[in-house]
C-alpha cells in the first residue's frame, strides 16, 4: 500500500525501526540479524527473494497489526450453528408387590424427555395402562421404563371398607428419579396397611 508523504502514517514509518531474524532461505542470509528502518527490511526481503528447491522459504508464523496504533489486527465474525448433545441413560424398572389383605389400586405416571429430528426438545406425559384397576394379593408385576424417563409419580390406595373413608392412601410420591430397580411392597390389613420401598442403582 502506497503511503503519501506528509501523512501521519508516513511519519510513523519514517520513525519506525525494525529488528529481524532471518531463518531459512539461502545460506548467505541464514540466521542474519538486521537492525534498521522499513526500507532496510524491504531490501533484505528482495535480496533473499530468489527461491528455488535448494533455497526454499517457508513462513513459520506471522501476525498483522494496524499501522495506526500497532494493535494486533483481528477479524470479528460470527456464524449460526446448531448444537446437539447426545446423552446415554440406562433403562429402569419398577416392581409392584401387593401382599395385603385388601383390594389395592395403583396410579403411575411419568414424563419422557427427548429431542425431535430438528433439534427441538420435547416432554411427553405417559400413564401406566394398569392405572386404577382393582388388585388383590398376590399381585406382582414389573414395569420397564426407558432411560429418558423423568418425574415418576406413584400412588397406591387401598379399600378400607369404611363408609367415611372408602379408600386410604398407602403410598404417594412424585418427582421420583429413574433408578435401575425400584420395588414397592405393600402388606397388612384394611385398617393397618404397610408399605416398604427398596431402591437398587448399581
Amino acid at each position: 500500500v502506497e503511503i503519501k508523504p506528509n501523512t501521519e502514517f508516513h511519519r510513523i514509518l519514517q520513525n519506525t525501526s525494525v529488528t529481524a531474524v532471518i531463518l531459512g532461505g539461502s545460506a548467505n542470509g541464514a540466521a542474519k540479524v538486521i537492525t534498521g528502518n522499513v526500507d532496510t527490511l524491504k531490501a533484505l526481503i528482495q535480496e533473499g527473494a530468489n527461491l528455488s528447491t535448494s533455497s526454499p522459504a517457508v513462513p513459520i508464523a506471522y501476525t498483522t497489526s494496524f499501522v495506526k496504533d500497532n494493535e494486533v489486527a483481528t477479524l470479528q465474525t460470527n456464524s449460526d450453528y446448531v448444537e446437539t448433545k447426545v446423552s446415554s441413560y440406562r433403562d429402569g424398572y419398577l416392581t409392584l408387590d401387593h401382599r395385603g389383605a385388601y383390594v389395592a389400586r395403583y396410579y403411575i405416571y411419568w414424563d419422557e424427555y427427548g429431542t425431535e429430528i430438528d433439534g427441538t426438545p420435547y416432554v411427553r406425559s405417559r400413564a401406566w395402562e394398569g392405572n386404577g384397576k382393582y388388585r388383590t394379593a398376590h399381585f406382582n408385576t414389573t414395569i420397564q421404563f426407558k432411560g429418558n424417563v423423568r418425574n415418576l409419580r406413584i400412588k397406591l390406595v387401598e379399600k378400607t371398607g369404611l363408609a367415611w373413608e372408602p379408600w386410604r392412601t398407602v403410598y404417594d410420591r412424585s418427582d421420583l428419579p429413574l433408578v435401575r430397580q425400584r420395588t414397592i411392597k405393600n402388606w397388612g390389613t384394611t385398617l393397618w396397611p404397610r408399605v416398604a420401598e427398596t431402591v437398587k442403582n448399581d
